[in-house]
């Protein structure tokens, strides 16, 4: 992207030196550049390894949510557990656990 930038602003410092058949050549090869540019940004995102980065991209983020899921259950579980317990222990201190005599 700054490389571009830079480069737009090297040609239209260019320009403004040049004669206008030499501006006119510039801003073609300026637009050929582009084109090219962006021709080969598409062939790259269709390429092969680019679709099986992104393949394998998909697969980890589900791996992830898979395993994110299952440590969330286990945690909501184990909360469970631990205010069961503590129910529990306030039921047999007859409910005054939080009371120190």
């Amino acid at each position: 992207m700054r490389l571009t930038i830079l480069a737009a602003a090297c040609a239209a410092l260019a320009l403004t030196a040049c004669s206008k058949a030499e501006q006119q050549q510039t801003g073609a090869d300026i637009k050929d550049a582009a084109q090219e540019v962006g021709d080969k940004a598409k062939e790259a995102a269709n390429s092969p390894e680019v679709k099986k980065a992104g393949a394998e991209i998909k697969d980890a983020a589900k791996d992830t949510a898979h395993i994110a899921g299952g440590a969330l259950k286990g945690a909501a579980e184990g909360a469970k557990e631990g205010a069961a317990e503590a129910k529990a222990a306030v039921k047999a201190g007859d409910g005054d656990a939080h009371e120190k005599k």
